[in-house]
């Protein structure tokens, strides 16, 4: 029977073997390597910890969270497990197992976890708050995009388009506005996605010939788009200019004839005009549709 000293020498060569053949590319002899060595030591931190890095590199998602669970076994309070855990769980579209190993990490340290770890945390709750339409969510979903800008602020325009969205679902105009902006400096052809986003917020905040001006942009970049059209008579119909209105519904209407909501906008300003006869037209025309 070999001595303790032999057996921790074998392992000791076998965690190292698994190293080299991991930075070789050799990812399978690599986990056999790691796997030969948890045999003689099952409680090895370092052979789970390369097992569950190796497997991620696999996309092999459940040995993943098998072997994290494993290392949780061992070490309860380690954050990085919890990360890894999270990560394989979205993958497997086990959402909430995703969002229950985020809330465990950053609870245990704050500090173990990047931008791009609150990023997909903001990522996945703005999912499961679609699905379910759950304020709380909502509210931790912004809370982990601003994590995220806040550790790195030259993130990617999409996360603060993301956190913009989030914000304007909360009636959270006025910040809602300043992430797309920070959005447009981070990308500033963002297109006109972007503008047709920050005219919205702009226009639910009452700042209307902003919201105009960067509507106009939108349609400026991609006139073939019929929510901009819809959007920028939405703002000129607020600002009381009601001939502008119509026109943009107007043309939103021939890009999309089938638009039942867009003839109700056309007869309620129609009605607004005292031209019933010619709104009821248009009310007709959008019950036809439905």
């Amino acid at each position: 029977m070999p001595s303790p000293a032999k057996e921790t020498k074998k392992i000791a060569k076998n965690i190292e073997r698994g190293k080299e053949l991991k930075q070789q590319g050799s990812l399978d002899q690599a986990i056999d390597e790691f796997n030969t060595a948890l045999k003689q030591a099952p409680k090895s931190f370092v052979a789970l910890n390369q097992l569950a890095i190796l497997y991620a590199m696999q996309e092999n998602w459940q040995e993943v969270i098998n072997s994290c669970y494993r290392i949780l076994g061992l070490r309860p309070n380690n954050a990085t497990a919890y990360l890894r855990l999270a990560k394989a769980c979205a993958k497997q579209n086990n959402l909430y197992g995703a969002v229950a190993a985020f809330q465990k990490a950053i609870e245990l340290d704050a500090n173990a976890v990047k931008a791009s770890d609150y990023k997909q945390h903001g990522d996945i709750l703005t999912e499961l708050g679609s699905r379910k339409g759950k304020k709380t969510q909502a509210d931790e979903a912004i809370a982990a995009y601003q994590k995220a800008v806040e550790l790195k602020s030259n993130l990617p325009a999409r996360v603060y388009i993301k956190l913009g969205d989030a914000l304007q679902k909360e009636q959270r105009f006025g910040e809602a506005i300043e992430s797309y902006k920070k959005a447009f400096q981070v990308k500033p052809d963002l297109g006109e996605s972007g503008y047709i986003k920050l005219g919205q917020a702009q226009m639910k905040e009452g700042l209307i010939d902003e919201a105009i001006a960067n509507l106009q942009k939108a349609v400026q970049m991609k006139p073939e788009e019929v929510n901009t059209y819809r959007n920028l008579g939405n703002a000129y119909q607020k600002k009381g200019l009601l001939e502008n209105a119509m026109a943009h519904y107007q043309k939103a209407i021939e890009l999309n004839p089938k638009a039942g909501g867009l003839y109700r906008l056309m007869g309620d300003i129609l009605r607004q005009q005292g031209r019933t006869s010619e709104a009821d037209k248009y009310y007709q025309k959008a019950k036809s549709i439905q």
